[in-house]
C-alpha cells in the first residue's frame, strides 16, 4: 500500500505506483512502454473521478490494471498479470466481457470480503442468474447491515443493472445463505417458536424487497420492460 502524499502530489505518485507496479510485471511479458503508460493514465483519472486518493489497496489497483490492460486489448499481459497478482480472485465476474461498466470501490470491497458475492451462469431459458451470497457474513455484522450493507448492495445492483440491459429487464437475482446468515428463522423439530438472529434487525423478507425495490427503480432509470426477478436459492435445515 502507498503512502499518503500531498494533494499537489496525488496523482503522479498514484502514477509512479502504478508504472512501478508494470514494471515488476513486464519480465514476464514485456508491455509496451505506451500500452503502460495509458494503464497508468487511464487509472489515475478513473480514481480521481471516483474522488479516491491514496492509500489504496494494491489488490484494488491489480484488477484495474488487469482490466485496462484487456481494454486495450493486451491479453496475453493480463493474462500474466492475473496469474501472477490475482490468484483466487474471480478475475471473469470482472471481466470488461462481463461486466462492462466500472468497478468503484465499494463494490470490490463487497467483493473482496466475499460478504455479498456474485456468480454469472446462464439458465435454460439464456437468462443471466447472478447470486448473491450472504454466508459468509458473521452474525455480529448483522446489526450494521442498513447503515454498511444495504448502501453497498444498492451500489452492487446498480453496477449489476447493464447485464440485464439486453434483455430489457429479464433476469434473475438469486439470493443465498440468508439461513446461515441469521435473516431468515430456521425451523426446528419439537419446537414451535421461531427466531431468527438476535444481532439481525432485518430478515430475510427485508433483504428481497430491498433489492426488488432497487431493482423497480432501475427498471425506470434504465427503461426496461421488466425487472428482474428475485428468488430464494436456499432451504432452512431441519435440526
Amino acid at each position: 500500500m502507498i503512502p499518503i502524499p500531498s494533494s499537489d502530489e496525488t496523482r503522479e505518485t498514484l502514477r509512479a505506483h502504478l508504472e512501478s507496479l508494470l514494471r515488476d510485471t513486464a519480465h514476464g511479458t514485456p508491455l509496451d512502454p505506451a500500452a503502460a503508460e495509458a494503464v497508468s493514465s487511464a487509472i489515475a483519472h478513473y480514481l480521481a473521478d471516483q474522488r479516491l486518493s491514496p492509500p489504496l489497496p494494491d489488490d484494488y489497483l491489480h484488477l484495474l490494471i488487469y482490466r485496462a490492460l484487456r481494454t486495450l486489448n493486451q491479453n496475453d499481459a493480463a493474462r500474466a498479470w492475473a496469474a501472477a497478482h490475482l490468484p483466487g480472485i474471480d478475475v471473469p465476474v470482472f471481466d470488461p466481457d462481463v461486466w462492462p461498466g466500472p468497478v468503484p470501490l465499494l463494490v470490490w470491497q463487497l467483493f473482496a470480503s466475499r460478504l455479498v458475492r456474485p456468480a454469472r451462469t446462464v439458465t435454460a431459458e439464456g437468462r443471466i442468474l447472478w447470486t448473491l451470497d450472504f454466508r459468509r457474513l458473521r452474525k455480529e455484522q448483522a446489526g450494521w447491515l442498513e447503515i454498511t450493507l444495504l448502501p453497498g448492495l444498492r451500489a452492487l445492483l446498480e453496477q449489476l443493472a447493464p447485464a440485464w440491459d439486453d434483455s430489457s429487464g429479464a433476469g434473475l437475482l438469486g439470493l443465498r445463505g440468508l439461513y446461515a446468515a441469521g435473516f431468515a428463522p430456521t425451523p426446528r423439530r419439537r419446537r414451535k417458536i421461531q427466531s431468527h438472529s438476535a444481532y439481525a434487525p432485518l430478515d430475510a423478507s427485508a433483504i428481497r424487497t430491498f433489492c426488488l425495490r432497487v431493482l423497480a427503480h432501475l427498471q425506470a432509470a434504465r427503461g426496461w420492460k421488466h425487472s428482474p426477478e428475485v428468488l430464494y436459492l436456499d432451504f432452512p435445515s431441519q435440526t
